[in-house]
């Protein structure tokens, strides 16, 4: 029996492998999604810095991207996390934000070309003492895999579009469970009037297929 992490998600979204692998699937409908609805993570410090992405090869990304990764990682972060008071700060940072594409199978008389998009997202909360020393930490990583037909460049923008969402809500799921496992001193879990607070993350063996 193989052993996977299964995060039990307080979200109201689908569980999801932190890295996972797929054929492309139905359409996603275009925009960027949205955090806001979720229940918001409050850290107990004065202030929360949310950097911009730097440049580099870990924020490569290949055209087309309708949504680029780091875009998906900012609002995340800003739709999510919060000051709620208290001593010392936050602060968020993008590692990686990466996306990239490949041939998978060259098309002939009777079927298309397929290509492969690979999103890797990899982020960092840091909380900070009055010294700016850090305190704490919780980093969270995850990568999505996508292969599909691509007739044009309509298919590939899509599937560039559809993995980066994909990616996301795994990213949404694994940021908020390293959160909570390794900065949960840090976390106001008082529930704000009409708000129910979340279950606990668990871990458990899923059967072998």
């Amino acid at each position: 029996m193989s052993l996977l992490t299964k995060r039990r998600s307080f979200l109201a979204l689908p569980l999801l492998a932190a890295c996972a692998t797929e054929q492309a699937g139905p359409y996603v409908p275009p925009g960027t999604p949205s955090y806001a609805h979720l229940t918001p993570l409050r850290l107990k410090v004065s202030a929360l810095e949310i950097k911009e992405a730097d440049s580099g090869t870990a924020l490569l990304v290949a055209q087309p991207a309708p949504l680029p990764p780091a875009d998906i990682m900012l609002l995340m972060a800003r739709e999510r996390l919060s000051a709620a008071g208290g001593a010392g700060t936050a602060r968020f940072s993008i590692q990686t934000a990466r996306l990239t594409r490949d041939i998978a199978a060259a098309g002939g008389v009777f079927s298309p070309a397929s290509e492969s998009f690979r999103c890797v997202m990899r982020c960092q909360l840091e909380v900070l003492s009055a010294e700016d020393g850090v305190v704490g930490s919780a980093t969270a990583e995850v990568r999505r895999d996508l292969t599909g037909p691509v007739r044009d460049d309509a298919e590939r923008a899509a599937l560039a579009e559809r993995v980066v969402k994909l990616a996301g809500q795994d990213l949404n799921i694994e940021f908020e469970y390293q959160v909570r496992r390794h900065l949960r001193g840090w976390l106001q879990l008082v529930a704000e009037p009409g708000e129910t607070l979340p279950q606990p993350v668990e871990r458990e063996a899923l059967p072998a297929t």
